[in-house]
């Protein structure tokens, strides 16, 4: 009886720390996924990786107070994971705001029940592209990928928060501006080429309403530079994938 008692305990342990990192990864943890699909994937993927990580796991306690410990643990180590994994994302709509304030679009918002607050029209349709993409190149298999190697090097109620682990969460906290200022660029530069454009204009031409030409001007120009640079945003997103995916691994390694 005591070998059923510390193998459910032992799923148990497992269930919690992948539900954690389900409800704040993202595809999966989008608000829109109900509570009762995000449990029913924390139990799926514990059948599936019980048997492949219960050799490995150590004795799991039986006492109360130890056994709620490392609950805590567990939970605490998806958190961490899925949020870090999310950080991806929280650059590309980053990217998306700065192109709005760019092309004087970012009075243009919109509720996001993910978020919880209002953003921008082109941040949410960067998020939306973007996250294609990710399932295009089957990033969610990289976030499964990610969740059994942390059982690897992260053991059932071991993790520590080293000071490298503060140092690899920073590196990708930074990495939320790289990947914002890459897929901004494109529209930067062209709302760059274009204020120098009319600032020359407007000395030539001052009799001209330099401020009603610019705003469609901008917007304009801002559409199209998005729809022209839509393949190298996917190849650069690409890059920024690989490199996100190989921080997100050494993250793990040193948890």
């Amino acid at each position: 009886m005591e070998v059923y008692v510390s193998q459910l305990l032992l799923f148990l342990l497992l269930f919690v720390r992948i539900t954690s990192l389900v409800v704040v990864a993202p595809v999966l943890g989008h608000q829109g996924i109900p509570v009762q699909v995000k449990v029913a994937f924390g139990l799926f993927f514990s059948f599936v990786l019980y048997p492949v990580t219960a050799g490995d796991a150590p004795p799991v306690t039986t006492e109360f107070l130890p056994f709620v410990l490392l609950i805590l643990h567990e939970a605490a180590a998806g958190i961490l994971i899925g949020f870090a994994t999310g950080l991806l994302f929280a650059g590309v709509r980053y990217a998306g705001e700065l192109i709005s304030l760019e092309t004087g679009l970012s009075a243009a918002s919109m509720f996001d029940p993910e978020a919880g607050k209002s953003t921008s029209v082109i941040s949410e349709l960067m998020y939306l592209m973007m996250l294609m993409v990710f399932l295009l190149l089957n990033g969610h298999h990289f976030v499964l990928e990610a969740l059994y190697l942390s059982y690897t090097a992260i053991p059932i109620g071991g993790l520590t928060l080293s000071a490298a682990a503060f140092d690899e969460m920073l590196k990708l906290t930074g990495f939320i501006f790289i990947v914002a200022v890459k897929l901004a660029a494109p529209v930067m530069v062209a709302m760059f080429l274009i204020s120098v454009a009319l600032s020359i204009l407007s000395r030539v031409m001052p009799q001209m309403n330099i401020f009603m030409v610019a705003f469609p001007l901008k917007i304009g120009a801002g559409f199209f530079a998005i729809m022209t640079a839509a393949p190298l945003l996917v190849f650069v997103f690409k890059k920024l994938l690989a490199t996100f995916e190989a921080n997100l691994l050494e993250l793990i390694r040193v948890l």
